[in-house]
């Protein structure tokens, strides 16, 4: 470390700073309220720490971390004045020098969709709003007193004045970091006055740079954005850009050099890869698939995000793709999130007509099972998103998602209900919560996680199988899983009654 300290400090909170032992997307745990299982169980065998070096730094970190180190390194600043450090270890790296902590952030104050409805049917506060909070309060940022400035997806959450102030945030990034982070870091380090919020500009790929260090669980953008124009999501109205395929493995190499054989793919649609519009460009995708999977040191390629539409329009490309990672075999899965949001096609030609384009909103439920099918029928795994709540919804809406989560008991799989956080067109208006459950609402939650029940266990075992060598954890890991689901789904139902 620096005689008093880096200069520039960049991190994450806790929830954050762990690979889930590999699985990505056991980070929604981090959403439940605390109390759920013993802290110690949780943040050793289910959330552990990303390992550190000696002075501090993160061996891995956030893909949004890693993107603002590059801007920074990128723009004048030197390895020696920024740090992407843990936060357990800010003790080695913050000093009277400190001019800037930078915090990457997914849910700061527990509002965010998953962490709203996990902690009002269950009690409690998250995990992530409790370790966001503990990590500004850590005694040498009371001390020493660097200007904080916050970034992520999460950000929007901290526009108004009062959280930023209790916190004590000096200033937010909301959207990409490109245009803005390099002068609004040199200000803050020159100790000039920095604006209580920035709005990011959209970047073009060519903008963005190269990662110069490894990410956690290997995960790589290969574009931004969306542009399907749900009407309750501020992602889906920015335009969707894909990178270059040269971009993408320079940061695929720069995770396999440490380490890590498994790149993650991320995109809100990685089927979308190179589109023009919303057209799939299969042999973009093709090829991206087959060159990632061939570079040396790759062992399994996973990727974040696809759509039902996205499916449906080329379940060819899915069995191609199936092939060349050979699903069913070494990889036993490719797993994803998808959102089908609603059962009903009056609320999706309402809110969301892009979302099954080029399809009809009349044909959303037999589509959605569809695409469950192809995909069940070529080893991948959906974890599906279910929002309640949705402006403009009505009973004959709520039985209609019934049916829908009914037809897919049969497809491996996960669906978690959400209520609806208005965000995008819809920021400022009511939350959904607790108090507005109908018995049809309840009976939603139930059926999603009886159908989850009945799944978790085995897709564990194959994801077990494929990332975690060591037995005695495996099956430690298992009971604490078995013991967890459970809970939940007895907590579910006392709720629902």
């Amino acid at each position: 470390m620096p005689r008093n300290g880096y200069k520039i400090v960049l991190t994450a909170d806790r929830t954050l700073m762990s690979d889930y032992n590999g699985g990505i997307f056991l980070g929604f745990s981090a959403c439940f309220p605390k109390g759920v299982m013993p802290d110690r169980l949780y943040f050793t065998l289910f959330c552990p720490p990303i390992p550190t070096n000696k002075d501090g730094s993160a061996k891995f970190a956030p893909c949004g971390t890693r993107t603002v180190e590059a801007i920074l390194l990128d723009n004048g600043f030197s390895s020696e004045e920024v740090i992407v450090a843990h936060p357990d270890h800010l003790d080695r790296v913050i000093g009277p020098n400190t001019k800037v902590l930078g915090v990457t952030t997914e849910d700061p104050l527990g509002i965010g969709p998953a962490t709203s409805t996990f902690t009002q049917l269950l009690g409690g506060e998250a995990y992530m709003a409790i370790k966001f909070r503990e990590l500004l309060n850590h005694p040498l940022i009371k001390k020493c007193h660097p200007k904080v400035i916050v970034g992520g997806q999460g950000a929007w959450q901290l526009v108004a004045e009062e959280p930023r102030r209790r916190l004590g945030i000096d200033c937010v990034v909301i959207g990409e970091g490109e245009r803005v982070v390099p002068q609004l870091f040199k200000k803050a380090v020159d100790g000039k006055p920095i604006p209580k919020v920035v709005y990011g500009e959209i970047a073009e790929p060519n903008e963005v740079p190269n990662i110069k260090n490894p990410t956690i669980n290997g995960i790589v953008e290969i574009a931004r954005g969306c542009g399907k124009g749900c009407k309750f999501c501020s992602l889906a109205l920015s335009r969707f850009r894909s990178y270059p395929l040269k971009h993408i493995l320079k940061n695929i190499e720069v995770n396999i050099r440490s380490g890590r054989s498994t790149p993650i793919l991320h995109a809100e649609d990685v089927l979308r890869y190179k589109s023009k519009g919303l057209s799939i460009n299969k042999e973009a995708v093709t090829e991206l698939f087959k060159t990632v999977k061939s570079l040396p040191g790759v062992e399994f390629v996973d990727v974040s995000h696809f759509t039902v539409s996205s499916i449906k329009s080329a379940p060819d490309l899915i069995e191609e793709i199936s092939n060349i990672l050979n699903l069913g075999g070494e990889q036993v899965f490719l797993g994803g999130q998808v959102g089908i949001e609603t059962g009903s096609p009056k609320l999706i030609r309402k809110l969301m007509p892009g979302k099954c384009t080029p399809f009809k909103p009349e044909d959303w439920p037999s589509l959605v099972a569809e695409s469950f099918e192809i995909l069940s029928e070529n080893h991948w795994v959906p974890a599906a998103t279910l929002v309640l709540g949705l402006p403009g919804e009505t009973l004959k809406d709520i039985e209609l998602s019934i049916e829908l989560v009914k037809s897919l008991r049969k497809f491996k799989s996960l669906i978690v209900p959400l209520f609806f956080v208005p965000t995008g067109p819809f920021k400022g208006k009511e939350f959904f919560d607790s108090r507005k459950l109908t018995q049809s609402h309840k009976e939603v939650i139930t059926v999603c996680w009886q159908h989850n029940s009945d799944w978790t266990l085995q897709l564990y075992d194959e994801y077990a199988k494929m990332y975690i060598r060591d037995k005695i954890k495996r099956a430690a890991i298992r009971q604490l899983i078995k013991l967890f689901s459970s809970k939940v789904l007895e907590l579910v139902k006392q709720a629902s009654a």
